[in-house]
């Protein structure tokens, strides 16, 4: 039996993309299969329900950030490097979403990632990467003081993501928000879980291969919301 093709869209000013709306949702035509998302229209992939031990996690990440040789992205930003333009021209952004998350601090955190978002080059901005890779790591290690507040700043960064970067990256961070994306990104929580020097140093550099910076920019966001690194300084 013949199976009819699904009528797939193109996304407003991004047809020369391996993305499609199909019947109102973003979804990746991309022929290579491998590319394991829950928005790969042939090969769908979603990761099994898993909980994690928050301090389990910082510790293997802790690991893998000591045995970084290579900062690619927004790493860099962590490891104190110089950014390229415009990134280094929002560094006070960046530090103040840092300080925030060290703070604990909600307000000022959902101030700093507004300011973020859609910041960068790319189909994929390195803001909305950072951003991801720390709401999806909230997702699984959460701040429990903000457990109440999150519900409503999600809302708020989904509404201002509509305006502030391309409608594809606003879906993909939508996945990162709900805890769901790459699998390899899956791969890199699990093995910080599970805390053994090889599986770490291989879910890292293939997570870091994703994208020309996205990988990176996203890694830069799960280090940071495990806080493992300390934040830029405060300006006095």
């Amino acid at each position: 039996m013949n199976l009819a093709a699904p009528d797939l869209q193109a996304v407003p000013g991004f047809e020369t993309t391996d993305y499609a709306l199909l019947d109102g949702r973003i979804v990746w035509t991309g022929s290579n299969a491998r590319t394991d998302h829950p928005r790969n229209l042939a090969y769908p992939w979603r990761a099994a329900p898993v909980a994690y031990d928050a301090q389990t996690l910082r510790i293997g990440a802790a690991l893998a950030w000591a045995g970084m040789d290579t900062h690619i992205g927004l790493l860099g930003w962590l490891a104190g490097q110089r950014l390229v333009f415009p990134l280094e021209l929002a560094r006070p952004r960046l530090d103040a979403l840092a300080q925030a998350l060290w703070r604990q601090d909600v307000a000022a955190f959902e101030a700093a990632s507004l300011r973020v978002l859609g910041l960068g080059h790319g189909l994929t901005p390195s803001g909305d990467d950072l951003l991801g890779g720390i709401f999806f790591t909230l997702a699984y290690a959460p701040i429990t003081p903000w457990h109440s507040a999150m519900p409503g700043l999600h809302a708020r960064i989904r509404r201002t993501a509509e305006s502030a970067t391309n409608p594809i990256s606003a879906a993909l961070l939508d996945d990162l928000m709900r805890g769901s994306s790459y699998r390899v990104l899956h791969d890199v929580l699990d093995a910080f879980h599970a805390g053994e020097p090889g599986p770490i140093t291989d879910a890292v550099d293939r997570l870091v291969r994703l994208g020309a910076s996205s990988g990176g920019d996203m890694l830069a966001g799960v280090f940071l919301a495990l806080q493992i690194c300390e934040p830029p300084a405060e300006p006095l």
